[in-house]
């Protein structure tokens, strides 16, 4: 829940409104994301040729259009309230999601990584926002094989533990990410020129 001072302002365009843009923006530079997940996404592109283009998201003018990206996210879809995040390394996917929301005095943020699958495939991100669940559910069910090999069923276990293992380790980081994003946006706030 935001300061009450946020909701006499929602809606007006006052410079004390707070956008989804300055929600990313104080996400990707408060203090946890900066010490602990930039440093290695980081590490991580540049031994792959990659920039190093987080501080992008200091400028004002940066708003988090459709295509712009930050690190290993990419923003897939975005409204006045809203931006998706689509973020992919090394073969694992995601997406991220920001949210102001209109009527509520409130912040929201979410993020999603496929589940391990038996399947070979890596799910695509069409695959997290399909309207289709039953004829996924179907056709996954027609193309199961009758013989799974040991390697495979082994790589799906090491999957499925390491998978168990991280989620609540990731929920917990995401509380301490949140509240250091809020109080990065307070931040943010108090530096703007009144």
């Amino acid at each position: 829940e935001l300061p009450r001072r946020f909701k006499l302002v929602q809606g007006t365009g006052s410079r004390e409104e707070i956008s989804v843009s300055d929600l990313a923006r104080a996400f990707f530079t408060c203090r946890v994301f900066n010490r602990f997940e930039a440093p290695i996404l980081s590490r991580l592109r540049q031994n792959h040729g990659h920039a190093d283009d987080i501080k992008l998201v200091n400028y004002k003018a940066f708003k988090f259009k459709e295509g712009d990206q930050v690190l290993v996210w990419t923003v897939i879809d975005r409204d006045l309230n809203e931006i998706l995040f689509h973020w992919e390394y090394g073969g694992l996917k995601g997406t991220t999601w920001f949210c102001v929301p209109v009527k509520d005095n409130t912040i929201l943020f979410g993020s999603s990584f496929p589940r391990p699958v038996p399947g070979l495939e890596t799910p695509s991100v069409d695959d997290f926002i399909t309207s289709k669940p039953k004829e996924l559910f179907i056709d996954a069910a027609s193309n199961l094989p009758d013989h799974v090999p040991l390697k495979v069923k082994l790589r799906n276990l090491f999957l499925k533990l390491l998978f168990k293992a991280s989620v609540p380790v990731h929920r917990l980081y995401s509380k301490f990410l949140l509240q250091s994003t809020l109080d990065r946006l307070m931040e943010l706030k108090e530096q703007q020129p009144r």
